[in-house]
């Protein structure tokens, strides 16, 4: 086969070199020259409907291309070169020879070698297939312009021809070795046969098939006679027992022997543990009873649904342990996360934001009084530790989302710094907004409103003083609903259900309300909404009003105990009026029942127009400390001793 792709090579290259060899003396049919290059039609004339163009064509003008070709088109602020190039004409290709004719192909073909005879004499030859191959490379690579075979011509008046191989002659091949001959079967190739999966093999069944020999089977015993079989016995199964008897309360079973004496916390004291004894308990890991203890509710406490009279010492020590100046970063998420994990109380976590914010922020008095109060964010309060009410309600909110808390920012109208009580008679004035407190859920779902800003202290003329007041924690909502007004109706969470209107609300204090000291509520417990009558001005000659006029007040709830809850136990109270005409000023203790004081006095008694009522709490009685003083020892010895008062809440008489 090499043999023959050799001769195509072969004659595949002398029918190129026959095909472009000109013949002998004739010249070129094509020229060089350059070809005339064609004649440029004119342009077409420009169309009569084209707007006359506004701008001038100069250097510094790019030239207007929305009608031109895009072949010719620039980039912008390039102008067109003045001179066009010529065109690039190509040489015209060169004309094709004169076909060959059949005769002068046949005379110069050489002939073929003549065929090597093949080495092995026992192959079995086939008819020549080189006919086939020789009319299937017709289309080789090396013919220029062939359809059939490499002598074909372009034309088509040559006569097609077919390389054929020598015909050659079977009687001149060397014979054929013989035939082996076949071997006689034995039991061992017919052993082998018989292994191989092949199924076209068939076994020789000449030989007989050889069986395994079987080993003998094992002789029977002997039976047993009837005599010697005992009859079985049927064994009852145990009664049920239920789980709770299995070694619980058993009295025939003994107890494992107690051990004489508890294995220390520490292993050296009583050296390496005997094997099957259980390690010692770690006494250090212990819960502390005393916590415990105390997070459980005292004897006679209140319910826990009063906040009033919770004990809310655990969140305000604790909140106190984590002054801004000492915190790594202003993060939120942090801070929140060491305020609240420690309770499982929502109220608690409440509680822990709000006496952080006491401690850590003070209400921005300089940007409130100069009028550059601005947007501010929870970081920023974090680390300048100042803002306005809105500061703390954006700090509280975010703190309180952080732990896991439902709050809200509500912003409305506030009763607190520059309020005016309406005189009576006087127009509503419209709705404005210009406080912000919040709304979260505490304990068993329900939404609390509180005032974290109103809480940490109080504006006194220009300046800031961090007066802490729980009570702006744990007043009620309908009391709290009395100084903030939201604009919206559901924010306001009353108990009762009752939406407020902004009349009743601006006229709740219409004339102006009792004065009422800020330690009454931290120092006594007394409730601020409780005192009677509730309008500062009480008229000295008023004949619907009755000749005695009631004084009371009451304790923030009706569980109150101002030794366990408050700061110890509770003063004397004493009424001091002028007198009849106000000539006589006297100190008159109220009557009391724990809970609640009351005092009737007439009219008449209580001074003279311009004159004033207070409350007084007898602070120090003979030189003595005033808690624990009865009403009794004050009355017996009254106006013989030295007496400190402390103002709790003031009347005017007019």
């Amino acid at each position: 086969m090499a043999e023959a792709g050799g001769i195509k090579a072969r004659i595949a290259a002398l029918n190129l070199e026959e095909v472009h060899a000109p013949a002998p003396g004739t010249r070129p049919a094509f020229s060089y020259e350059q070809a005339a290059p064609k004649k440029k039609p004119p342009p077409p004339p420009p169309p009569s409907q084209r707007p006359p163009q506004a701008r001038n064509q100069t250097i510094n003008n790019p030239p207007i291309y929305s009608n031109a070709p895009t072949s010719i088109r620039q980039s912008g602020s390039q102008p067109i070169d003045a001179r066009p190039e010529p065109p690039n004409i190509q040489p015209a290709l060169p004309p094709r020879p004169p076909p060959r004719t059949s005769s002068s192909a046949s005379q110069q073909a050489p002939s073929l070698p003549p065929r090597k005879p093949s080495e092995n004499g026992s192959v079995k030859r086939r008819d020549s297939t080189e006919s086939i191959s020789t009319i299937a490379s017709g289309r080789s690579t090396w013919s220029v312009g062939s359809t059939k075979t490499s002598l074909s011509t372009a034309s088509g008046n040559g006569t097609l021809y077919q390389v054929r191989a020598p015909v050659y002659d079977p009687s001149k091949l060397p014979p054929l070795p013989p035939k082996k001959a076949p071997e006689e079967p034995t039991a061992i190739r017919t052993a082998l046969k018989s292994k191989k999966s092949s199924p076209s093999l068939v076994p020789d069944r000449s030989l007989p098939p050889k069986l395994p020999s079987r080993p003998p089977l094992p002789s029977r015993p002997a039976s047993k006679t009837q005599e010697n079989v005992q009859p079985r016995k049927l064994v009852a199964p145990p009664p049920a027992r239920s789980a709770l008897s299995f070694g619980l309360n058993k009295s025939t079973e003994t107890p494992p022997p107690i051990p004489t004496a508890r294995p220390s916390s520490n292993p050296s004291d009583n050296g390496p543990a005997a094997p099957g004894v259980p390690p010692p308990v770690p006494l250090a890991s212990r819960p502390n009873l005393d916590a415990i203890m105390a997070s459980k509710p005292k004897p006679g406490a209140a319910p826990s649904s009063c906040l009033k009279c919770r004990d809310f010492s655990g969140p305000d020590n604790h909140a106190a342990r984590f002054p801004r100046q000492s915190l790594s970063s202003s993060d939120v998420g942090n801070l929140a996360y060491q305020l609240t994990s420690p309770f499982p109380s929502l109220t608690d976590k409440a509680r822990a934001i709000f006496t952080w914010l006491h401690h850590n922020v003070e209400y921005d008095c300089h940007s409130f009084f100069s009028g550059t109060v601005s947007g501010t964010t929870p970081e920023r309060v974090i680390t300048t530790g100042l803002a306005v009410c809105s500061g703390y309600a954006v700090l509280f909110a975010a703190l309180a989302l952080k732990s896991g808390l439902e709050c809200l920012e509500v912003s409305g109208h506030g009763k607190g710094f520059g309020h005016t009580p309406l005189e009576p008679g006087a127009p509503i004035p419209p709705f404005n907004s210009g406080h912000a407190w919040n709304a979260v859920r505490i304990d068993n779902g329900e939404w609390k409103l509180i005032d974290a800003c109103w809480g940490a202290g109080s504006v006194c003329g220009t300046s800031y003083k961090k007066d802490f007041k729980p009570q702006f924690f744990t007043m009620d909502n309908n009391e709290f609903g009395l100084r903030h007004f939201p604009p919206d109706n559901t924010q306001m969470f009353r108990t009762d259900g009752r939406v407020m209107t902004w009349e009743e609300y601006m006229c709740d204090d219409m004339g102006g309300r009792v004065l009422v000291y800020g330690p009454a509520t931290p120092e006594h417990g007394i409730g601020e909404r409780t005192f009677q009558p509730q309008t500062k001005d009480i008229k000295i000659n008023d004949p619907q009003g009755g000749s005695v006029v009631r004084f009371s007040f009451a304790s923030l709830c009706q569980h109150w105990d101002n030794e366990r809850r408050g700061k110890g136990k509770p003063y004397v109270m004493v009424l001091s009026v002028g007198g009849r005409d106000g000539r006589k000023t006297d100190y008159l203790p109220f009557q009391t029942d724990g809970v609640v004081y009351w005092l009737d006095v007439p009219r008449a008694d209580l001074g003279a127009p311009g004159q004033k009522v207070s409350v007084f709490a007898v602070t120090s009685f003979d030189g003595k400390d005033g808690r624990g003083l009865s009403y009794a020892e004050y009355k017996s010895r009254k106006g013989r001793v030295a007496q400190g008062f402390g103002g709790v809440a003031v009347w005017e008489l007019v």
